[in-house]
C-alpha cells in the first residue's frame, strides 16, 4: 500500500472531508446495465481510483479494494469510505438522465477526477448507443497504463528558488460580510450560459473563460462594495503539473494564483484588465514563483511528518476546518473532453457541500457553460449580480433555484483504521 502525501491536507479532518461531485446531465435517460458495464470498463482502466484508505500508525494510506466499484441508482449522494460505498472514496449513481460520480480529494484533484469521468461516459454510450465513438484523448482499455498516472507529484526536496526574482502578490482580499469560518450550512445556485458565445466573448476582449468569469464576479462585488476596504481577490484554483515536470498524475496537484480586482480596474477597459490578468499569472507561473508555490506545500507536509501520532496531525490540520480565502474562490476544470459522443451531455456541474465563504465552480460540456455558485450563507445578491454582468455582455442566462448542497458524507477517517491491511500490508 502506498501513502498518501500530496492529498493530507484533505486528510485528518476531525468530521472527515465532504466528497466532491461531478455531475453529467444527458439527454436521454440513464440505462443502469449500459452503466454498470461503464462503471465496470471504467475501473478496470483506472485501478488507482478504486482503492479504499488504511491507516497505520498515524499515516494513510491507499490499498486495493477487492469490493467491486458498482453503479447505484438513487439521488442520494452515498457517504465514502463506508460499508455502504464498499470503502471506496469513489462512488457512482444515476437517477433520471443524471450521472454523478462523487469523489474525495484525497484520492486525486478536479483534473484526476475529469478523466474518469470522461472515460466512464464514453462507454457509456458506447454501451448504450451500440456504437463505436471517437476516443482520442480519452483513457481506455486499449491502452497500456502508464504508471505516472498514480504517482505522488511532489519531490522529495524542495526545488532551489530565487526569492528576489519572485514578484510580490496581492493575497489580501475584500471579505464578504456574509463570509464567516464558521460556516455550517452552504448551499448552490446553478447558472448556465451558452459555451461558444461565452468563449467568443473571452476571446473578443482577450482573455480566457476563467479570466472572463472572474473579471466579470469581481465587478459585480465591487460594484455592490465601491468603498470596499481591499480589492475583490479571485483565488484561482491552479493545476501545478507544469511546475512538477509536465507530470501526468491524477493525486492532488492544485495550488492558486491570485487575481486583484479594484476601482481603477473597473475604470480600464475588459481587454486592459484581461491583459492585467494574463501578467499576473504569467508572473504566478513563472519557475521561481511556481516551485516556491511546491515548496509551501512541500514544508507543510513535511512539517505534518514529524507530528508523533494521529492525534497531533489531526490538531495540526484543524487549522483547515475553519479556512476561508477572500473574496473568492473560482475553479475552472476546463473543457471535457466528449468527442462526438459529446452530443448525448447536456451539460456538467461541479459542487461540494462544506463551503466556506463563496466559490464558483466551472465547467464546459456539450453546449453550457455552467457555473454552479457555492455559497457558505443564505442569499441571493452575488448571483443576480453575476448574472447582470453576463446580461450585460449579451449572453442568455438560465438560472435555478438557491437550494441547500450537502454533498455526500466522509467515513474514510474512521474506517480507515478498522481495515485488516494496517496490521500486515507492507507500507510504502
Amino acid at each position: 500500500m502506498k501513502k498518501i502525501y500530496s492529498g493530507q491536507s484533505f486528510l485528518y479532518r476531525a468530521n472527515g472531508y465532504n466528497s466532491t461531485v461531478f455531475e453529467a446531465r444527458m439527454t436521454q435517460r440513464i440505462r443502469g446495465d449500459s452503466l454498470e458495464t461503464a462503471v465496470r470498463n471504467t475501473a478496470k482502466r483506472f485501478p488507482d481510483m478504486t482503492q479504499k484508505l488504511v491507516e497505520k500508525d498515524g499515516s494513510y494510506y491507499l490499498h486495493p479494494d477487492s469490493v467491486s466499484l458498482n453503479a447505484v441508482p438513487t439521488k442520494r449522494l452515498r457517504t465514502l469510505g463506508s460499508m455502504e460505498t464498499g470503502y471506496h472514496l469513489i462512488d457512482v449513481t444515476f437517477t433520471g438522465n443524471i450521472i454523478r460520480v462523487a469523489f474525495h480529494h484525497a484520492l486525486c484533484d478536479g483534473m484526476g477526477a475529469k478523466d474518469f469521468l470522461q472515460t466512464l461516459l464514453y462507454y457509456y454510450c458506447t454501451e448504450r448507443y451500440q456504437r463505436q465513438f471517437n476516443n482520442e484523448g480519452i483513457h481506455t482499455l486499449d491502452e497500456v497504463i502508464d504508471p505516472r498516472e498514480f504517482q505522488e507529484p511532489l519531490p522529495s526536496q524542495p526545488y532551489q528558488v530565487d526569492r528576489d526574482a519572485i514578484k510580490p502578490m496581492t493575497t489580501d482580499g475584500f471579505q464578504l460580510p456574509e463570509s464567516t469560518p464558521g460556516a455550517v450550512e452552504c448551499c448552490r445556485t446553478e447558472i448556465t450560459v451558452d459555451q461558444k458565445e461565452f468563449v467568443t466573448l473571452s476571446k473578443n476582449h482577450g482573455a480566457t473563460p476563467a479570466i472572463m468569469a472572474a473579471m466579470l464576479f469581481s465587478r459585480s462585488v465591487l460594484r455592490q462594495f465601491p468603498e470596499a476596504d481591499k480589492p475583490i481577490l479571485c483565488n484561482m484554483a491552479a493545476d501545478m503539473r507544469f511546475a512538477i515536470d509536465g507530470a501526468i498524475t491524477r493525486r492532488n496537484c492544485t495550488g492558486s494564483f491570485y487575481l486583484p480586482y479594484s476601482k481603477d480596474d473597473e475604470a480600464s477597459g475588459m481587454a486592459q484588465v484581461a491583459a492585467n490578468h494574463r501578467r499576473l499569472i504569467a508572473e504566478q507561473r513563472s519557475e521561481d514563483a511556481a516551485h516556491q508555490s511546491v515548496n509551501n506545500q512541500i514544508g507543510l507536509f513535511t512539517k505534518l511528518e514529524s507530528m508523533p501520532s494521529l492525534e497531533a496531525k489531526r490538531q495540526m490540520m484543524s487549522m483547515f476546518d475553519h479556512l476561508l480565502l477572500n473574496t473568492y474562490v473560482l475553479s475552472y476544470v476546463g473543457r471535457m473532453r466528449f468527442n462526438d459522443f459529446g452530443r448525448f451531455v447536456k451539460s456538467v456541474h461541479m459542487y461540494s457541500g462544506g463551503i466556506k465563504g463563496l466559490t464558483i465552480n466551472m465547467v464546459a460540456a456539450g453546449d453550457s457553460m455552467t457555473f454552479d455558485v457555492l455559497q457558505g450563507f443564505e442569499g441571493e445578491r452575488y448571483v443576480q449580480g453575476f448574472v447582470r454582468e453576463l446580461q450585460e455582455q449579451g449572453l442568455g442566462c438560465r438560472v435555478g433555484d438557491t437550494l441547500p448542497c450537502e454533498t455526500g458524507a466522509d467515513r474514510s477517517h474512521v474506517t480507515a483504521r478498522r481495515q485488516a491491511e494496517r496490521w500486515y500490508a507492507v507500507a510504502q
